[in-house]
């Protein structure tokens, strides 16, 4: 290992992975990543019903929100990632992106680069859709994403019953929000596998 390096990033997450993939890429850099967790080669991160045991203090910080006054002052489970990969390697597998207006709002507040235009192209060309292409989505990156190859008819039923309350169905990640600001129910998109962005970046 090198005694001294050109950047250190403490934290192997999904912004780790990625900061640490772009900077390596320069071969006159030396980068340095740090994670307190273990490697991400459990079967059962990269199995999609595993989610429901990645619960447990080797891959999982266990986190506890403070009590939430609108909660009647209950604490909330608040699980985030303890391996390499971060929180994405031990995710429900739904690819949603932000909305737009916040990405807007973010530039609107002094943040330059961050506004919703600025950072689609670098969204599309992260992903590999299956299905969808175009102005929205993107082929050939690393970030596989497809649609679902089973739904529970409970799904449309609760769909149905959010659009006669006023929630009108809506495709996730488009660009025109809905009418009511963004409000509504989705069925999105998913990742056959969980990968992390140990994957993607390939950290």
């Amino acid at each position: 290992m090198a005694a001294t390096f050109d950047y250190i990033i403490v934290g192997a997450g999904s912004a780790g992975c990625v900061l640490a993939n772009r900077l390596s890429a320069d071969p006159a850099l030396k980068v340095l990543l740090l994670e307190a967790g273990g490697r991400d080669d459990s079967f059962l991160i990269g199995m999609p019903a595993g989610i429901g045991r990645l619960i447990t203090p080797d891959v999982n910080w266990l986190y506890q929100t403070e009590p939430q006054a609108l909660l009647r002052d209950r604490r909330m489970f608040w699980p985030r990632g303890k391996t390499l990969g971060g929180s994405s390697s031990i995710n429900a597998m739904v690819h949603i992106r932000g909305q737009r207006q916040d990405y807007d709002h973010w530039r609107e507040l002094g943040n330059p680069g961050w506004g919703f235009e600025e950072v689609l192209p670098y969204f599309r060309r992260s992903e590999n859709n299956e299905t969808i292409d175009g102005e929205l989505h993107g082929r050939g990156g690393p970030l596989n994403v497809c649609e679902r190859r089973y739904t529970n008819p409970l799904s449309r039923v609760f769909v149905d019953a959010a659009a006669a309350a006023n929630a009108p169905p809506m495709r996730i990640n488009r660009v025109v929000p809905c009418a009511g600001g963004g409000n509504g129910t989705s069925m999105a998109g998913k990742r056959l596998r969980r990968l992390s962005r140990t994957d993607t970046t390939g950290t």
